[in-house]
């Protein structure tokens, strides 16, 4: 079946029916204000097709803003996170460090004088038994140790370099039972050998008659003789006294100043040049002068506890006069008075 109209205008008609319909509404468009609400009212009834086919894209802008902050962030967060390892990773750096600075600070306020050339060194090793008491350090023949030096920490002294290397040494503890080292009571000058007994807290002071004046308490020094240990070095305080009278000699023990047990760095010490030509024999009265003279640069204003004298007053009253007896000065109040000097000294 066949419509109707069968024929469409011709496409020139209506090329010309459509430029006149746009040359009459552009002509009525300038001239009247129907046509301005016509369209405002038609640009709002298809807005919401605008705002709808936008959606999508909004959708995946919001989205793919979402992604890259939450890759950002995680970047960021990874970033911070290795910064703060890397911060605490210091932070302990940072407290090793204040340990071994304060390490190092007590060993060079270590009671010398100032004209002893000194250097300090690192433990390596450690042998700690019954049978050997010894340490390796990190200083050698090529930084100038020699077999025989004296070896000490912030405390005391420690021992004495017994074989060296190129870049290493050992040293032979004073608690090592091969070991001895003179000594002299600070209190009265009576001089004794003191042996290691292969325990890291206790010397034996060998063949010491009941008759010699020593009591718990008393500090000993080095005493300079055999010219190995300079004099004058604080080494022990005698722990225990066993006056057994079955026994000729009395049972004797100190204790070291130096922590032998937890050891990290040494300081070397070299003899100065009027060491080097002093004779062998040195009074006791000669050690005292220079216990004296070792306290004296540390802390000339250091007060005794008892009888608000300085420690150099101290020792300078009893280089003056007779051996105090009993009466004068009890031992006790001495040996406080020698331990509060030792411990203030190494503070």
């Amino acid at each position: 079946m066949k419509p109707i109209f069968s024929k469409a205008p011709p496409l020139g008609i209506r090329l010309i029916l459509a430029i006149v319909a746009s040359i009459l509404l552009m002509i009525s468009d300038g001239r009247s204000s129907g046509m301005i609400q016509v369209r405002s009212l038609m640009e709002t009834s298809i807005s919401g097709l605008f705002y709808f086919a936008n959606i999508p894209r909004s959708v995946l802008d919001g989205v793919s803003d979402n992604l890259a902050d939450t890759s950002k962030l995680q970047i960021e967060n990874r970033v911070l996170k290795e910064q703060l390892r890397e911060k605490n990773a210091d932070l302990l750096l940072l407290d090793q460090l204040k340990v071994e600075n304060q390490r190092l600070r007590l060993l060079l306020n270590s009671p010398l004088r100032y004209d002893e050339y000194k250097k300090i060194a690192e433990v390596l090793t450690t042998e700690s038994d019954i049978y050997r008491q010894q340490v390796v350090i990190n200083q050698g023949s090529r930084d100038g140790v020699f077999v025989g030096q004296p070896v000490i920490d912030e405390k005391g002294v420690v021992g004495q370099v017994t074989s060296v290397g190129a870049t290493t040494s050992r040293v032979l503890l004073i608690t090592d039972v091969t070991h001895s080292i003179p000594l002299q009571v600070l209190r009265n000058d009576v001089r004794l050998i003191a042996s290691g007994t292969g325990r890291g807290d206790e010397l034996q002071l060998d063949n010491v008659p009941h008759s010699v004046d020593i009591v718990k308490g008393d500090l000993l020094v080095t005493s300079g003789l055999g010219g190995r240990f300079p004099e004058g070095y604080p080494v022990a305080i005698v722990d225990s006294v066993s006056t057994d009278k079955q026994n000729y000699f009395a049972v004797i023990s100190a204790k070291p100043l130096a922590s032998l047990e937890r050891l990290r760095y040494l300081l070397l010490l070299w003899p100065v040049n009027d060491e080097l030509h002093r004779p062998q024999s040195l009074s006791p009265e000669d050690v005292r002068n220079t216990v004296r003279q070792r306290l004296s640069t540390r802390q000339d204003e250091l007060l005794a506890p008892d009888n608000n004298k300085t420690v150099k007053e101290q020792i300078d009253g009893n280089s003056s006069q007779e051996p105090a007896t009993n009466e004068e000065l009890a031992p006790a109040d001495a040996n406080q008075q020698q331990q509060d000097a030792l411990t203030e000294g190494t503070q």
